[in-house]
């Protein structure tokens, strides 16, 4: 999608946001979702999922987690404590997966990830399940907001390598929605976004593949609708093996 600009509530200052997403190289169904949602007030909730791969309807419980965050968000205006309405509407999302799948024998299973970011003016709030991450990016450096809930990542956390019997587990969640009735939601913030950070959301078909050194300079060099074009590029030029989803959002001058 084309670049876009949205009103903040600070004089002066306005977010500047753009987002792409891209089958990949390797796949020929596009599993992820994203979702763009301007709140009143100069709120703005920003949604990535990814659909778990192999398990049926991916991509139903993608757009399903992206639709209801998005429709019970600000359903009763800005919220007042946006790291409990992201775990609530979250919650919700995972309730509706199950709804949907035990309703239809053709989408037992479905589940997917999900990373929520709320802006509120110039805070930032995140709401987090699964592997798709958020980076902010600002004053020449990159730092990874979320943690991957993943095997793999378990044992990096642990300071420990993956077993040899384990390395074809690499890829395995250990957190997602639709998987069961409990889901807990990792909530890190509010936090202040200086003028000119940048908050890049995405999938893993773009983390696996591009570092954040290589995050960082793209967000550096270009404005958001540039850089989301530079990093799925970069993404199928090493081989494309999942889809791809960046969304980039920059507090920016007017």
């Amino acid at each position: 999608m084309t670049q876009q600009q949205y009103d903040i509530a600070e004089p002066g200052l306005v977010m500047l946001h753009a987002a792409l997403t891209d089958v990949g190289v390797k796949r020929s169904n596009n599993e992820d979702a994203f979702g763009i949602f301007p709140g009143v007030g100069g709120s703005l909730l920003l949604a990535v999922a990814d659909g778990v791969g192999g398990n049926a309807a991916g991509e139903v419980a993608s757009r399903l987690a992206v639709e209801v965050i998005g429709e019970l968000y600000f359903a009763g205006g800005p919220p007042a404590d946006p790291g409990a309405a992201l775990r609530q509407t979250i919650g919700a999302a995972n309730a509706r997966i199950l709804e949907a799948a035990a309703a239809d024998p053709r989408r037992a299973g479905m589940a997917t990830t999900m990373t929520a970011a709320a802006f509120n003016g110039r805070q930032l709030t995140l709401g987090h399940v699964g592997d798709c991450r958020a980076y902010l990016a600002r004053s020449g450096s990159i730092e990874q907001l979320t943690d991957d809930h993943s095997l793999a990542a378990e044992y990096e956390r642990r300071g420990e390598p993956l077993p040899p019997d384990k390395r074809n587990l690499a890829n395995v969640l250990t957190r997602c929605l639709g998987v069961g009735s409990e889901l807990a939601v990792d909530i890190r913030g509010p936090m202040t976004l200086e003028v000119d950070s940048m908050i890049v959301m995405c999938s893993d078909g773009l983390s696996k593949v591009v570092s954040p050194d290589e995050i960082l300079y793209a967000v550096s060099m270009h404005l958001p609708e540039g850089a989301c074009r530079r990093l799925v590029d970069l993404a199928r030029e090493r081989g494309g093996p999942d889809n791809i989803t960046v969304q980039v959002a920059r507090v920016s001058a007017a």
